[in-house]
């Protein structure tokens, strides 16, 4: 596993990717499948439904009805959990999801219409969310894993804002740029702008000088697969990691990226961290 100071993994992996051609992005049909897969290894999953049914609904105490758009919602499996917790005891909700996945959406849908909670009202948006108006003004806005692909980190964080009613609250739950993320910054094709973490969401939420604070979620990652079978059984882990096709690797690259992840892990799992960022808008 990685210490402090150790650097030669990284250093040479940097020196391959250099010196290679960018990696075929991911179709969003084969971001879905992966991202199921990186899911499946991971235990970070579990932890932030957890978190987000028990600690978001005291945040949200005085509001009947409480209103929430989550931008980026996939299949609505963290937002589910969230839904019921806001409406137990018979309080109101009006949920809204925005996804620009058509399959995703639909399963948000479908989850949330499942939920036995009468008084909850699901609604979803299929299309990018600078395109949404609100149409009433928000108690909640979150974000869970969705901020790392917007062009304008700014322009978000401002169209988020204008949906939230004052005392209402801005949540994002983003990785920070820890050993794992340092692959995704190196290898995926972020389409002609730097990918977002967790600081700089803090960043654009402090500019503003809203309260903001922050929780980490501390979770691993299984990657036995793919140090053993990268192109195999590990391959739609590995995708996801890196955001891109890995089988456009050149053996170079593919080499150095695993050479990285045995430094970085232990017994098979290497850390996979989560920033839980909490603004409250004055």
């Amino acid at each position: 596993m990685t210490t402090v100071g150790s650097t030669v993994p990284l250093d040479r992996l940097r020196e391959r990717v250099r010196s290679s051609v960018p990696l075929p992005a991911l179709s969003g049909e084969r971001y879905a499948l992966t991202h199921a897969a990186y899911e499946a290894a991971s235990d970070q999953r579990p932890l932030l439904q957890d978190w987000m049914a028990g600690a978001l609904p005291p945040l949200l105490s005085g509001c009947d009805p409480v209103r929430v758009v989550g931008v980026g919602v996939g299949d609505g499996s963290v937002d589910a959990p969230l839904a019921a917790a806001l409406a137990a005891d018979g309080r109101r909700v009006r949920y809204t999801g925005v996804e620009p996945h058509p399959p995703s959406a639909m399963g948000f849908a479908g989850r949330l219409s499942a939920l036995p909670a009468e008084a909850l009202t699901p609604s979803v948006v299929i299309g990018d969310f600078a395109d949404h108006d609100a149409g009433h003004p928000a108690d909640l806005v979150h974000f869970v894993h969705s901020l790392y692909y917007v062009d304008d980190l700014g322009a978000s964080v401002d169209h988020a804002l204008t949906m939230v009613r004052s005392g209402g609250l801005v949540v994002a739950a983003t990785a920070p740029l820890e050993p794992l993320c340092v692959l995704t910054e190196l290898l995926c094709p972020w389409g002609g702008h730097r990918p977002w973490f967790a600081a700089d969401v803090r960043d654009e939420l402090d500019l503003r000088g809203l309260d903001v604070r922050t929780e980490t979620l501390v979770g691993r990652l299984d990657v036995t697969a793919v140090l053993a079978d990268p192109c195999g059984r590990g391959e739609a882990v590995f995708d996801f990691l890196v955001g891109a096709r890995t089988a456009g690797m050149t053996p170079a690259v593919r080499a150095a990226v695993l050479d990285y992840l045995r430094d970085i892990a232990d017994d098979g799992h290497v850390p996979h961290p989560l920033d839980m960022v909490i603004a409250r808008v004055r």
